[in-house]
């Protein structure tokens, strides 16, 4: 059986331990669980989240540009689908919301969307309620840029 048929076939079964084990050893999965966040069936979709937010453990910059990807894709410039970016960002904000942190303000700015609102705020809560000081710093360093009219720099470190 083939990575992706693995990747798949447990994450269909909902077996997060096995599909953890997997990730851990090749970090490609967490391309094909990437492409499985944008299924049809909602509930393989979260299941593909959950499985995305599980390879941060092991994968933490590889997921962390998929977080940076997937902020991109729901601003209006992006012209891209981001219909379920949300639903992975609050997967991934339930495991490691510490990854969140240095998005939290662009994700505040995209909550004025009436269709990400809803799980924008919730992720933005989860992060803020898990990792209070640094979110704390995130937000304060977001709104002084902005007070002083700056334009964003997405090449933070």
């Amino acid at each position: 059986m083939s990575t992706r048929e693995q990747v798949v076939e447990t994450v269909r079964q909902r077996r997060f331990d096995e599909l953890e084990t997997i990730v851990s050893r090749d970090r490609r999965t967490v391309r094909i669980l990437v492409g499985m966040t944008y299924d049809a069936d909602r509930e393989l979709r979260g299941a593909a989240a959950r499985g995305l937010a599980l390879a941060a453990r092991h994968h933490p910059v590889l997921v962390g540009e998929v977080v940076r990807r997937l902020v991109w894709a729901m601003n209006d410039e992006s012209g891209t689908n981001a219909l379920y970016a949300p639903e992975t960002l609050r997967a991934i904000a339930e495991e490691r919301p510490e990854m969140l942190v240095d998005v939290l303000p662009d994700l505040m700015r995209l909550s004025a969307d009436p269709g990400l609102h809803e799980v924008l705020v919730e992720v933005a809560r989860l992060v803020g309620t898990r990792c209070p000081q640094q979110a704390g710093q995130r937000m304060q360093e977001g709104l002084r840029h902005c007070g002083q009219g700056g334009e964003r720099d997405d090449r933070r470190a």
